[in-house]
């Protein structure tokens, strides 16, 4: 887990000096915001989330800087499973476990030797396209229903089997 500290000499404002960036208020804070909850925001939820935390930032002011983090290494930005830009301040290779009810998204590592991964055509037609591909990147993305979800479904089905069992009773 990281800690940010709210001094100058947060570990935000060392991350920027060592890609040689200026640790800039907005820089600080939306690094700070996305260090701190390791959240895959979408620029419009780190607005949000940082006007909450009374730290407003124009949009411009906003997009330019999550660009600038991008592209120096600091941030990655991604489309998420509902085809949003989102950006994570974990930049180390790692995957995606998605919920399909709330869309909760936890990065995850996967096991095993994934660089033994390789995809393979659906059709024939494809099989020699195929072949001239490079691949540069793999990215797995697992769905399925988070803590809080399961429990919500459990508490629905069993509200469900209450109700059914007492229609038939005075």
């Amino acid at each position: 887990m990281i800690i940010i500290m709210g001094s100058s000499n947060s570990q935000a404002a060392q991350l920027l000096e060592t890609r040689s960036l200026r640790p800039t208020d907005a820089r600080r804070y939306i690094l700070e915001l996305l260090l701190e909850t390791h959240q895959h925001y979408t620029p419009e939820e780190l607005s949000e989330a940082l006007r909450s935390r009374g730290r407003p930032l124009s949009i411009a002011t906003l997009y330019q800087n999550l660009n600038k983090l991008a592209e120096k290494g600091l941030l990655v930005r991604f489309k998420g499973p509902d085809g949003v830009l989102r950006f994570d301040a974990n930049v180390a290779p790692h995957h995606h476990l998605v919920c399909i009810e709330c869309g909760a998204m936890v990065d995850v590592k996967v096991i095993g030797p994934l660089a033994r991964i390789s995809p393979k055509p659906v059709t024939r037609g494809e099989a020699l396209e195929m072949d001239s591909w490079s691949i540069q990147e793999k990215h797995i993305e697992f769905r399925g229903l988070c803590p809080a979800c399961q429990a919500k479904q459990t508490r629905k089905q069993l509200a469900a089997k209450g109700s059914k069992g007492s229609a038939g009773r005075p």
